[in-house]
C-alpha cells in the first residue's frame, strides 16, 4: 500500500495556511500604517523644534534682512512649511513637507511663531493632532504656550 496524502488533507492544509497569511498580512499592514504615522509625526516634531532653535539663536537666513522677526511653522491639513520672517512678514519659505498618503492634520492648523530669543513667545496652537484615515488612528502632538512640544505616540481612535 502506498503512502501519501488525499485531495482533501492537501485542500485542508492548503486552506488553514491561506487564513494564516491572510491574517498576517493585515495585520503587517495595520503595524505599516501605524509606523508611518509616527514617523509623520517625528517628522514635524523635528521642523518644529529646528523652528524654535533657529529663532532661539536668530539664525539669519537672509543676510539683508534688518528687523529679523523669527521663524514660523505653518500648519495645513496635507502639509507644513517652515518660514522666515523679516519685518514682521514671513514670506520667506525655507522649506514644505508634505505628509505621506493616508496622513493628515486632523486639528491644529495655523501658524507656530518663534521670535528672536524665544522672548514673548505665545503659541496659540496647543495640540497638532495627525490622523491617518487608512486605520482611523491619531497622535498628538502638545505644543506648550512657550513653545516646549511633546509628542505622544500612543495611537488614538479619531
Amino acid at each position: 500500500m502506498k503512502k501519501s496524502f488525499t485531495l482533501i488533507e492537501l485542500l485542508v492544509v492548503i486552506s488553514i495556511m491561506i487564513i494564516f497569511i491572510g491574517s498576517s498580512l493585515a495585520q503587517y499592514n495595520t503595524y505599516t500604517e501605524q509606523t508611518k504615522l509616527k514617523n509623520e509625526a517625528k517628522k514635524l516634531v523635528d521642523v518644529i523644534e529646528l523652528a524654535k532653535k533657529k529663532a532661539f539663536s536668530s539664525d539669519l537666513q537672509d543676510k539683508n534682512c534688518t528687523n529679523f522677526s523669527g521663524y514660523r511653522v505653518t500648519l495645513n491639513t496635507n502639509n507644513y512649511s517652515l518660514l522666515f520672517c523679516c519685518n514682521s512678514i514671513c514670506s520667506v519659505n525655507t522649506n514644505t513637507y508634505n505628509f505621506n498618503t493616508n496622513i493628515s492634520i486632523s486639528s491644529g492648523i495655523g501658524n507656530l511663531n518663534f521670535p528672536p530669543l524665544m522672548t514673548g513667545s505665545n503659541i496659540t496652537v496647543n495640540s497638532v493632532q495627525l490622523k491617518n484615515s487608512a486605520i482611523n488612528k491619531c497622535v498628538i502632538i502638545s505644543i506648550s504656550s512657550i513653545g516646549v512640544v511633546d509628542l505622544n505616540e500612543t495611537l488614538i481612535n479619531c
